[in-house]
């Protein structure tokens, strides 16, 4: 590949080297024209004074009256040096006593076609016959012309040189006076364009061509929006662009010279994980604008609070990441954190909305809790999660401990799936019974685990923990689809045809195809949507509550029946009761275990008033003794589960129960 001023050079070179093969070939022609008008000259003064000789002369002795003949020819034309008649082998008249012979015949030339300047310059004599007649006999002689080599040499050099010069020296050096023109004008800016173009070196000076100055302007623009994007770049790719602290890329540069640092000097840095608690709620509220505001009053905080070499970063939605170095002991460090969690505590104004909002902080400390990145922000963000499960708008620092619970929260979650996905769990069934006909009027259907090698894992234990990791979705439809193929399987084998109820986790409930998967279930050939009942708890309504309302109407308007769980144990409000479109109420274990008191009396029978005032059916859980039952019957309630009548059990001893009791109707 070629370069600039390599492609214009060997472009000069060829049309040089054409130019001059052109002057050559015109050099030769010249010089060749020339020799033939020479030639010509000489030929013409040889006919000429052969034609003056031949008719003058009667004799051999009349041929020396031509001498002055001779010599004005030769003194006429500087092209003859001299002039002789001969006769055979003898000189009868000459221009030059020199001449005492007849030339050899080898040096004569008698045609006058085909003979170059080379060889006019070597020595060439011209011999032309001259005929006469002496009394009618024929006679010849030899009329010899001596070019003037001397002159001829000269006359051709001179030529050669003026042709030279004229067509050789002058176009060179317009050559390279060209060629010097183009490297000032062409060659040498746009190599000083190419090395900016690749090397973004030191800016060209202006052009004097036109074009080429469009072409450095044009990159001098280009380059400078380029060096100013790639500045915008280089700031974005390390910038959060919403709060303008550094992100995560700056974070982990940061951190690592932070790391190098504290490996030599032997010293240790904090490194604090921060989450805002019940941030969603502000988006879900007020709206996503509001929320980033809120997090750009946050970022602006704890910039105020923090002093200027700790490291802040935004590393997500609302976590924050803060590394704390050059504090005198944890009592300072302690302090600095308590008053980054007050700051943050403080009711913002954002837009015309005041906005309360607090912060849970994880601190991981290096070397203690982690000698590289990824493990100082795990465990950071272990203890963070600490924080909020221990009440939130507090912090913790990372133990061992925590690390141990975070390992078996991880191997659990394995377990799970792996149990999913080999079919270890299973559906236990608990009977609700009428108090008033002790019939069976529906199961609640109660998912168990029991682990090949683990033995049976409590449900307390696994549906927290499928909650958070979010299987608790995929978990909560395995136990839908299977409670209701149980249904159908019972009134098939003619055994039972009675409602199955079935726990609906708030975080299942949430999720954004839950009304789509939902109807697709209830629809399932031979299934009767009034044979399955969805039991919530009161967590539903806590978020997106305008939603909620609308699935639970679609719920409803399907066929399914809905049951509140555990009423009176969270937030209870009326308004629930009156807004959702529920069927059932039940009375949570930890009422019946105080019914014997006046204020654990008390609510039982309020829950109970209210259910029959709204029309609402009332199931008390948790029934262990006769005197409960006796209670229930007493104060009007309609049915009750409990260990009274009979534990969760399998399939098989469900079914069993069912055959046993159902004559009976009663469980006494």
């Amino acid at each position: 590949m070629f370069g600039i001023q390599h492609f214009l050079l060997s472009i000069i070179l060829i049309i040089v080297t054409v130019f001059y093969s052109v002057f050559f070939y015109y050099f030769l022609e010249d010089q060749q024209r020339k020799t033939d008008l020479i030639l010509e000259n000489i030929r013409h003064d040889l006919s000429e004074s052969a034609y003056v000789i031949s008719t003058e002369t009667h004799n051999l002795e009349s041929i020396k009256g031509f001498t002055s003949f001779l010599n004005r020819k030769v003194a006429n034309n500087p092209l003859i040096d001299s002039m002789a008649v001969a006769y055979g082998n003898q000189i009868l008249v000459t221009t030059d006593p020199h001449i005492l012979a007849p030339p050899p015949r080898q040096l004569t030339v008698s045609r006058f076609d085909k003979i170059s300047a080379a060889q006019l310059i070597q020595q060439q004599i011209f011999e032309a016959p001259i005929r006469f007649y002496i009394q009618d006999e024929p006679h010849e002689l030899s009329l010899f012309i001596y070019p003037d080599q001397d002159y001829l040499i000269n006359y051709f050099s001179q030529h050669q040189i003026d042709f030279i010069v004229l067509f050789g020296l002058i176009p060179l050096v317009l050559f390279a006076l060209f060629w010097l023109a183009l490297r000032q004008f062409l060659t040498n800016p746009l190599e000083k364009l190419r090395q900016y173009a690749y090397y973004q070196s030191e800016i060209p000076s202006q052009c004097k061509i036109r074009e080429l100055e469009y072409v450095r302007a044009s990159m001098v623009q280009t380059f400078d929006r380029l060096e100013q994007e790639r500045d915008e770049l280089y700031r974005l790719a390390r910038t959060d662009e919403l709060s303008g602290l550094a992100n995560r890329n700056q974070l982990n540069e940061r951190l690592s010279w932070l790391i190098a640092e504290a490996a030599r000097n032997n010293s240790e840095f904090a490194l604090l994980f921060m989450d805002l608690d019940d941030f969603k709620k502000v988006n879900d509220s007020l709206g996503h604008e509001i929320g980033d505001k809120l997090l750009q009053s946050v970022a602006g905080l704890i910039q105020d609070v923090l002093r200027k070499y700790d490291i802040i970063a935004r590393v997500g939605g609302d976590e924050f990441v803060i590394v704390l170095s050059h504090y005198k002991n944890n009592l300072e460090l302690t302090h600095i954190i308590e008053r980054v969690l007050a700051r943050i505590k403080e009711v913002h104004l954002v837009d015309i909305h005041p906005v309360k909002v607090a912060a849970s902080i994880g601190v991981a400390f290096y070397p203690k809790d982690g000698n590289n990145i990824v493990n100082l922000l795990k465990n950071a963000d272990i203890a963070m999660y600490e924080a909020k499960n221990s009440g939130k708008n507090q912090f913790k620092f990372f133990t061992e401990e925590l690390h141990r619970q975070v390992l078996a929260e991880i191997e659990l979650e394995h377990d799970i799936r792996e149990a999913l996905d080999h079919e270890q769990f299973e559906l236990y069934y608990q009977p609700k019974i009428s108090i008033h006909d002790f019939k069976v009027i529906g199961a609640e259907a109660l998912i168990r685990w029991n682990h090949p090698t683990k033995g049976f894992i409590p449900p307390d234990q696994f549906i927290p923990a499928a909650e958070r990791n979010g299987m608790i979705v995929e978990l909560g439809w395995w136990i839908l689809r299977q409670a209701i193929w149980q249904q159908m399987q019972w009134k098939q084998q003619g055994i039972i045809d009675i409602p199955v109820s079935v726990n609906l986790s708030a975080v299942q409930f949430l999720d954004n195809h839950f009304d789509e998967n939902f109807k697709d279930l209830i629809h399932t050939p031979g299934f009767e949507a009034s044979k399955l009942d969805v039991e919530i708890t009161e967590s539903v309504f806590i978020e997106r509550s305008h939603n909620n309302l609308n699935s639970l109407f679609r719920i409803s308007k399907l066929g399914a029946t809905i049951s509140l769980d555990d009423f009176g144990t969270g937030y209870s409000s009326l308004a629930y009761l009156k807004s959702f479109p529920l069927n059932t109420l039940k009375i949570d274990k930890s009422f019946m275990d105080d019914y014997a008191s006046e204020t654990g009396a008390a609510f039982i029978e309020t829950i109970v008033k209210i259910a029959q005032t709204l029309k609402l059916h009332v199931v008390a859980e948790g029934v262990e003794t006769h005197e409960q039952l006796e209670y229930l019957k007493r104060i009007g309630c309609d049915s009750y589960q409990g260990y009274y009548c009979s534990a969760p059990l399998p399939v098989g001893r469900f079914e069993n129960f069912i055959r046993e009791h159902i004559a009976a109707k009663f469980c006494d």
